[in-house]
């Protein structure tokens, strides 16, 4: 049974960690160190099994805080050796609090073991952000220590604010007078309060705003662009590909990566289902409504995002076979994941030119 080979070619810890064998049953999983948001249990299985045939993993990581190991990496390692009837795991114990457990899981996991995916790393920032302190870190910090974008970040931090969900830290509906940064590896408070005032100006006092300066809006990117004909591949900015025809042409097949993280296929009839999921696809999601174009596209838009950030990681490629909504090229660019579509019909073809236009993004016809 194969292991994971990212974690075969992890490095073997420096001199100044200790190394030991840690009796598992003394092993805290409860102190919200768990960087994801959920465990795979194939690769648990797949890891018990090259457990029992005498396989070797890195070391998992601890925090000891003198009376309790805080597991900060290693989740599925460890519920490995447990399938695999194994009362010690090899563990690099370092001196640490919980909290010190929770702030170094956050970043686990970017560069070895299972991939992380969308949603793991929502967990990680959302993790910082719910915290009395690390949540006023800025947003450049706590995608460093993540190992995300800082974008990222602030679409979450963006998201929790407008839901409430930090209401309960601090009053969040006015800017905190103070965040951190790091530079040089050094942590900085960084004033916030005056930020949009100059340095002589009382606070309180607000400067005088400028007339805006109103500038001639672009040519819509439409009023370029032919309608959309059978057979066309259109490139929608540097990711997107839009195939006008058949999923089953060859011309769309030439043009699909060799590895599909997700395929969604909408059908027009009850009776177009694929007759297999392609091996190439990780993750796969099909959808029949009667309604047709009566269809709630609001819904379908929270359904396709939310099975998107279970499903895959950031540039990931998604693949469409009908597209029930013209504007879901917009919903695969925001969360960053290349989207290859065949749609038959050429009035939807150019809608969902026509809904890519407002990103000012390139639009061509290959």
């Amino acid at each position: 049974m194969a292991i994971n080979k990212s974690l075969k070619k992890q490095s073997s810890p420096s001199r100044h960690k200790t190394v030991e064998d840690v009796e598992i049953q003394k092993i805290r999983r409860d102190g919200g160190t768990q960087p994801r948001a959920r465990l795979d249990e194939g690769t648990v299985h797949s890891y018990a099994e090259s457990i029992s045939d005498g396989d070797e993993f890195p070391p998992i990581t601890l925090f000891y805080d003198g009376e309790s190991y805080w597991l900060a990496d290693g989740f599925h390692r460890v519920q490995a050796h447990i399938e695999a009837c194994k009362e010690t795991i090899a563990a690099e114990v370092r001196s640490g609090t919980r909290r010190d457990a929770v702030l170094y899981c956050v970043g686990a996991n970017a560069t070895h073991g299972l991939r992380r995916s969308n949603a793991d790393k929502r967990r990680a920032v959302e993790t910082l952000l719910n915290d009395p302190e690390w949540h006023k870190w800025s947003n450049n910090e706590i995608a460093s220590r993540s190992n995300v974008s800082h974008t990222f970040v602030r679409n979450v931090r963006d998201e929790m604010s407008n839901e409430g969900s930090a209401s309960s830290l601090e009053d969040l509906d006015a800017a905190p007078e103070s965040r951190f940064a790091r530079r040089g590896g050094t942590t900085y408070t960084v004033q916030t309060k005056r930020i949009g005032q100059s340095a002589g100006t009382p606070l309180g006092r607000q400067r005088k705003k400028k007339k805006p300066i109103v500038e001639p809006e672009p040519e819509p990117v439409l009023n370029k662009l032919k309608k959309v004909a059978s057979g066309e591949i259109w490139s929608l900015g540097k990711h997107h590909k839009l195939y006008c025809g058949s999923h089953s042409s060859q011309k769309f097949q030439s043009l699909l990566p060799n590895e599909i993280a997700l395929l969604l296929v909408f059908p027009s009839e009850p009776t177009e289902w694929l007759p297999r999921m392609p091996q190439q696809a990780k993750s796969a999601l099909m959808w029949y409504t009667p309604y047709g174009e009566d269809m709630h596209l609001e819904t379908l838009r929270n359904v396709v995002s939310n099975c998107v950030t279970a499903s895959t990681d950031a540039d990931d490629n998604v693949i469409v076979l009908n597209l029930p909504d013209p504007s879901l090229f917009l919903l695969f660019d925001e969360l960053q994941c290349k989207c290859y579509c065949a749609e038959p019909n050429p009035q939807r073809c150019t809608d969902a030119i026509t809904a890519w236009s407002v990103t000012q993004q390139s639009v061509q016809k290959r």
